[in-house]
């Protein structure tokens, strides 16, 4: 392991170094890493590394991965695979789980810089690296079974191998939790950070086992985690081979890992709820298998095991990503794959012989499939899989949002909603559920967070931030009128501000807290809320800003995006200055936080390329539920919350800016000029008295905003 952290050092210091010089090395593989023995030293490191091959990728190779620090990830992965980790000192193992769970599975592939501060920048990642070893001096030799605060591990990934501490940090009342259970093939989308990666993990069986929850009255159904990375680093940057018979590897290679998986975890659950029907029926069921999968079985004792199954089930994965890498090589056989029909017919065949299968279906997690990290060639080859309707196995997809998961597949088969799949949008949920549920969600997530802290003067969120149920949105909006900005504070607005992402909120507590003067201030405090109303209040208008910021250093894109958001931002809050709600008693200020077209629109290839951005990173959340006032079914975009104080808003749902066809598009490609034409700048009552109206507008247009 000391040899794997001085490599990333070294590299990182490289990337550093790099970055100042605006350039890159585009292709970053093992092969161009010279590493010189230096054991014969008296001062220094055992090893010294050199790179080679700068700029010279098109001429000389096919890159797997066009990003340097993605290329990294696929080293360290292959480093990683090298490693004791039975053999290692609790030192290596806490270095190992780290750099597997946090730079391979977050830092060193993520892109969002909204989501990961530490992504793509080589002096934070290398700071991060030297502090490792004050990190495992903090937290003992062993895995942490507790919180150092309560605002640790913000994703899944950064829990890593501790089910214990997984497992009391899930909430039970995670809206939207019985749609995911249900038996149908469900798509989950929702902004990063919602928590879909945790349910999920909870939700397998393995998981279940290492936490004594699997006993068979709390599993009806066989849940089996598979998380995208390991499918990514196989079938990087994929596209559909020319090769007909080379079609089905990446199915080969998906079904191989799942089943074994599969094989495992039934095994270990069987041989402790139902051992004598499982010894009973291995040999027998484990024969078939062989014959359903068209494997000849090794030439020695012990074929008729599941773990003999199970471990010829991984060399055919490793298999299928091998002759992946030289598809294109003619003189290489691809040989005999499994097909789409493989994994279901092995669990179907596994419940018509376990009693204790057969009201039991096998439900398939399948976390972060999202485009382009999984690219739409793959997703589409794989749904072949994924999107079978059968009465054994139900397929579960988590994707970042609605358009990174592809609807159809290589046979040009399209996959209706509702038919074949249920698009399930967290987003959506946590946006139209009533405040008690999500409230109820919040503080248990908060109150399992604050108990795992050891000794943290606080315990409930509602001491922390306090409770502000007199909030009302219509005075608020009233305020804002009279150009003040209402305070924002207590556990109900932090329910207000939640799309679905609670990663947000728990960043937003911990700065919260740090503004405040940290837990040793809290404990001395006297009064309630600890926090008080007015660094709540600064801390959510600062948050919104800091996300803005980020979402700038997107590549590509990040200037346009935050160009359309701010033009909706700036129109909606000139609305809720110049223009009355109608239909509403007392005619209380229109208070927009959504965009919704008249008709249905079509988009040019660039608009509808930021278009899928914005929901990308949600900066607006989509929802097709709702009719237009021309009673025409269209998307409206939900501006995610925790924006909205930016603006001066308030979380009302009630309004929307409504826009044509046309200015849709323009609002995606010419926000400032869309601002310009649709912002209000008088009351619009007093817009018919204007003496002087600009050249070629329409006095008696209603959308007259000078």
């Amino acid at each position: 392991m000391d040899f794997v952290v001085h490599f990333l050092e070294t590299v990182l210091d490289l990337f550093h170094e790099m970055a100042g010089m605006r350039m890159s090395h585009g292709d970053f593989h093992d092969g161009n890493v010279l590493v010189e023995d230096r054991s014969y030293a008296l001062v220094g490191p055992r090893y010294a590394f050199r790179v080679t091959d700068f700029g010279v990728a098109n001429a000389t190779s096919d890159a797997r991965f066009k990003d340097d620090y993605l290329q990294l990830a696929s080293i360290l992965r292959l480093l990683l695979e090298n490693v004791d980790y039975m053999a290692a000192s609790p030192r290596d193992k806490f270095l190992y789980n780290l750099l597997n769970h946090e730079f391979l599975a977050r830092h060193l592939t993520e892109t969002d810089p909204t989501l990961d501060p530490l992504s793509k920048n080589p002096q934070r990642l290398f700071d991060r690296l030297r502090g490792l070893d004050e990190e495992f001096e903090k937290t003992g030799a062993d895995a942490p079974t507790h919180l150092l605060t309560p605002f640790d591990f913000l994703s899944c990934e950064q829990i890593g191998d501790v089910p214990g501490l997984l497992k009391a940090l899930y909430s039970d009342s995670f809206l939207g939790l019985r749609e995911i259970e249900s038996r149908n093939n469900i798509v989950v989308t929702g902004p990063r950070g919602c928590g879909k990666s945790t349910v999920f993990k909870n939700l397998s069986l393995r998981h279940k086992l290492r936490v004594k929850d699997a006993a068979p009255q709390n599993c009806s159904y066989i849940g089996v985690y598979y998380r995208c990375d390991d499918l990514y680093f196989a079938f990087p940057r994929y596209t559909l081979p020319q090769r007909e018979e080379a079609f089905d590897l990446p199915l080969h290679f998906v079904t191989a890992t799942l089943l074994s998986e599969v094989l495992e975890s039934v095994e270990r659950w069987a041989t402790a709820y139902f051992e004598e029907e499982f010894r009973r029926g291995e040999a027998r069921v484990s024969l078939k298998l062989w014959e359903v999968l068209r494997i000849e079985p090794p030439k020695q004792p012990g074929i008729e095991t599941f773990r003999t199954l199970a471990g010829e089930l991984q060399k055919q994965r490793k298999r299928a990503a091998e002759k992946h890498r030289f598809v294109h090589d003619p003189k290489r056989p691809i040989g005999e794959l499994f097909g789409a029909d493989g994994l279901q017919r092995v669990c179907s065949a596994m419940a018509e012989t376990f009693s204790f299968l057969r009201d039991r279906p096998f439900y398939f997690f399948i976390d972060d499939y999202s485009s382009p990290k999984v690219t739409k060639d793959l997703q589409e080859n794989l749904n072949r899989v994924f999107m079978q309707r059968t009465s054994v196995c139900f397929f579960k997809l988590s994707t970042e949002s609605p358009v990174s998961f592809s609807k159809s597949d290589i046979d040009k088969k399209i996959y209706v909603e509702t038919r074949e799949f249920i698009l399930h949008n967290l987003g959506l949920v946590y946006l139209h559920a009533e405040v008690q549920p999500k409230l109820e969600f919040v503080e248990d997530v908060f109150r399992r967070r604050l108990a795992s802290a050891q000794n943290y003067p606080v315990r409930e969120l509602g001491e922390l931030l306090g409770s502000n149920v007199s909030q009302n949105f219509n005075d608020d909006a009233r305020q804002i009128r009279e150009n003040k900005k209402p305070e924002l504070w207590g556990k109900e607005t932090l329910c207000q501000l939640c799309s679905g992402d609670i990663h947000y909120l728990i960043s937003l507590v911990r700065e919260m807290v740090v503004l405040a003067g940290g837990p040793e201030v809290l404990a001395r405090m006297q009064t309630l809320p600890r926090v008080t109303s007015r660094i709540q209040n600064k801390a959510i208008r600062d948050a919104a800003g800091s996300f803005l910021k980020n979402l700038r250093s997107i590549p590509k894109y990040g200037d346009q995006l935050v160009a359309i958001v701010t033009a909706f931002g700036n129109i909606a809050h000139s609305l809720l200055k110049f223009r009355n709600s109608k239909n509403e008693t007392g005619s209380p200020p229109h208070q927009a936080s959504r965009i919704e077209p008249y008709e249905p629109f079509s988009l040019t290839e660039s608009a509808q390329c930021l278009y899928d951005e914005l929901l990308r990173y949600s900066v607006f959340i989509e929802d097709f539920r709702g009719k237009s006032r021309r009673g025409k079914v269209v998307p409206r975009l939900y501006l995610r919350r925790f924006l909205i104080p930016h603006f001066n808003l308030t979380f009302s749902l009630r309004d929307s800016v409504e826009v044509e066809p046309a200015e849709f598009q323009q609002f995606l490609l010419e926000p400032s000029e869309f601002e310009d034409k649709k912002r209000l700048r008088v009351m619009e009552s007093d817009m018919g008295n204007q003496p002087n109206l600009p050249l070629g507008l329409d006095e008696k247009d209603p959308e007259l905003c000078k």
